[in-house]
């Protein structure tokens, strides 16, 4: 079967994508999946602002979701067999199985051979890596699940990116039922990170951003308190903070922002023994200064992580079936736009009115 695929090349900052056709040659040792919706990620905006490297050209996009293409042999994590037409969700990435990364330290995404979606440079083998085109090649090595019936490609699409992480975060840090938690950060990280804390018997969950819309949103995605700090100084948040745990602090901060005053912000509003995870730094020279006396004095837990686990996915992707009646998903998708608009919808993203803008490839 030789068919044709709409792509957009990235060629470095400061340059509009490219849109192009290139043939596509189904290869039995990969997957073809066929792109019904991708979103454009924080990420993205880093990379094409210049704050974050690229090997270019390359297809970007790695929030996206779509159907198999053709035949394949490979299976879900859970061995269930995938059949061409099915709808699948994926992780950002492949890993070998074998290293010690792998093996000994379960960190598959910093496997040894690390191939990650929408990352890579567009040509011979990988010339399909990226959501923000018509087709992409799955590679052995990537966690494939089923996206169950009940779930809409809007519902589904940033899990694989967004949600995966914040489970995997969490997984890492650890979470207890009737702890207090605030989260630094209203994007996509941290709304999944309210409804997902709420869920695990968290109150109070205080989320804080600059940008009010957003603090609206969340307080529909299980955010018992929201606190803004162009209004209120950061002793103002603590001592609110204090007043809803009896004067203690809170018990888990979440870093989700990638601003660089979230770190010591939070760490300053943690109680004794408190634990701090941070997810939003993915961009080189995130530097922030601690006071590493309140590290010390308070007992603090601090651990980063990045990316996640593939059974992560599996974890956010059962989440958001449970529980889509409770909370609108799919209302953080924004305006979506066809392939051929990728430039518009970037532009509009970089605007950030809306947690996710989407692009249906196929269009």
């Amino acid at each position: 079967m030789q068919i044709s695929a709409q792509i957009s090349r990235f060629h470095g900052a400061g340059t509009p994508f490219e849109v192009c056709k290139v043939p596509v040659a189904p290869n039995p040792d990969n997957i073809l999946v066929r792109v019904s919706l991708a979103t454009i990620c924080g990420s993205d905006l880093h990379t094409i602002s210049g704050r974050r490297g690229a090997e270019t050209p390359c297809v970007l996009g790695h929030e996206a979701v779509g159907t198999i293409a053709a035949p394949t042999h490979f299976r879900t994590p859970t061995g269930k067999p995938l059949r061409e037409g099915e709808r699948v969700t994926w992780s950002l990435m492949a890993s070998c199985g074998t290293c010690d990364y792998c093996v000994n330290r379960s960190l598959p995404q910093k496997c040894d051979t690390l191939f990650k979606y929408g990352h890579a440079r567009s040509e011979g083998s990988t010339t399909l890596s990226g959501g923000f085109a018509e087709y992409i090649q799955l590679h052995p090595g990537t966690a494939i699940y089923h996206i169950p019936d009940t779930m809409t490609d809007a519902e589904a699409v940033p899990v694989n990116c967004a949600f995966a992480t914040v489970v995997n975060g969490l997984a890492a840090i650890g979470t207890q039922p009737n702890e207090a938690a605030v989260i630094h950060g209203a994007g996509m990280l941290g709304i999944y990170a309210a409804c997902y804390l709420r869920e695990q018997g968290y109150d109070p969950v205080a989320i804080v951003d600059i940008n009010e819309g957003r603090l609206q949103i969340a307080k529909r995605f299980g955010a018992t308190h929201t606190f803004n700090p162009d209004k209120m100084s950061i002793e103002e948040i603590d001592a609110a903070l204090k007043g809803l745990t009896n004067g203690r602090g809170v018990d888990l901060g979440v870093e989700v922002s990638g601003v660089t005053s979230g770190l010591p912000n939070l760490i300053t509003w943690l109680a004794v023994g408190g634990r701090c995870l941070t997810l939003g730094y993915v961009y080189p020279n995130a530097h922030a200064a601690v006071d590493a006396h309140h590290l010390v004095t308070k007992c603090v837990t601090l651990r980063g992580v990045h990316n996640y686990h593939y059974t992560a996915l599996g974890t956010a992707l059962r989440f958001v079936a449970e529980y889509r009646s409770r909370y609108p998903f799919a209302e953080l998708i924004g305006h979506t736009y066809p392939l051929a608009d990728i430039n518009t919808a970037f532009e509009h993203a970089m605007r950030q009115e809306a947690h996710r803008i989407a692009i249906t490839p196929g269009e």
